[in-house]
């Protein structure tokens, strides 16, 4: 059994609980150094973390991407490393995945209040929301789930599937529920079928990235929402964990970092976008491939000829002197 000396506690700083909770299991080393750093240091970029952590600027930027997916940190390019707070999590100015987010409803607790008096299908979600979630929501998340059913048009059948998916896939906080409520409202996602197939998607999808986590070593137990969206894509193009670990492979060559975060995985589907338009979806497929056969070639602009005819330039200059001179006497000849 263990306990903090009681003497420390005269200089301390916060932890957010979701970080002890969830996230302890999910984090390297690494990743753990730099959100300490960053909550301890709430305005420092990545030269900064790199000094104090004695990580790579490189190191510190890969871990960084990590705890933005997580909806842990908002990453500014002037002020990187800004601690985001519940009340800011519901005012996301930008997506990973998507366009800036149009402002929500912002209704009164009176007008909450009204809604649910009037609606026994948004009563039962509110009480639903709490037992899948295990919480009792104060007016920001009953803000929320007003908004998926009022302005992004969800059903309360709907928006509960939304609710479990987010359970299983371990993103509930409320920038990662209204990633999944626009989604699902941009792209059709509006009724039980369809939320059930984007489920099931959804659900190979964490599976090939565990399978893609044990092939590359990599300590990540889950994949955020915006990764779920490539490796879904990953699967309707054909390719298997094996095929997407090559690709990981290259990525971190060049790279030269294995993390499996959202900016990587942007490099990854560049590679397997090359692969799928090529036709070449399975390991032995794209390591039999003939050379180049997935790369552009680039088109060669012949050279302009350079080469001219000394003779010929000064006859040209000959004639020019010649018309000049007849220029001038016939002007001689009007003023005589």
């Amino acid at each position: 059994m263990y306990s903090a000396d009681v003497k420390l506690y005269a200089s301390s700083f916060s932890v957010p609980a979701k970080i002890a909770d969830e996230m302890l299991k999910r984090c390297s080393g690494e990743q753990l150094k730099v959100i300490l750093c960053i909550l301890r240091n709430p305005e420092i970029d990545d030269e900064g973390i790199a000094e104090k952590t004695g990580l790579s600027v490189e190191a510190v930027a890969e871990c960084a991407d990590y705890w933005v997916d997580a909806g842990i940190v908002v990453a500014d390019r002037k002020d990187e490393g800004l601690l985001t707070t519940e009340k800011d999590n519901s005012e996301m100015s930008e997506s990973l995945t998507s366009p800036k987010i149009i402002p929500l409803l912002k209704p009164s607790q009176q007008e909450i209040d009204s809604a649910l008096a009037k609606s026994r299908s948004l009563r039962n979600l509110f009480n639903e929301a709490q037992q899948i979630l295990g919480k009792t929501y104060g007016y920001t998340m009953q803000s929320l789930l007003y908004n998926i059913v009022y302005y992004y048009g969800l059903s309360q059948d709907v928006a509960n599937l939304l609710l479990n998916f987010a359970k299983y896939a371990g993103t509930c906080s409320q920038q990662e529920l209204l990633k999944i409520a626009k989604y699902w409202s941009e792209n059709g996602i509006t009724d039980c079928s369809a939320a059930n197939d984007y489920i099931q998607r959804a659900t190979k999808g964490r599976k090939l990235f565990s399978e893609l986590a044990d092939l590359t070593g990599n300590a990540d137990a889950s994949p955020t929402f915006a990764q779920y969206e490539l490796l879904c894509k990953w699967l309707i193009w054909g390719f298997d964990a094996k095929a997407v670990a090559k690709a990981h492979g290259i990525m971190k060559a060049e790279k030269e970092t294995g993390a499996l975060n959202y900016r990587n995985f942007q490099y990854m589907d560049k590679v397997l976008k090359k692969w799928h338009e090529a036709n070449l979806h399975t390991v032995e497929e794209i390591e039999n491939a003939p050379s180049g056969a997935f790369e552009q070639k680039k088109k060669i602009k012949p050279k302009k000829e350079t080469s001219f005819d000394i003779e010929l330039v000064k006859e040209k200059s000959r004639d020019r002197t010649r018309d000049i001179g007849n220029m001038k006497n016939k002007k001689r000849k009007r003023r005589a």
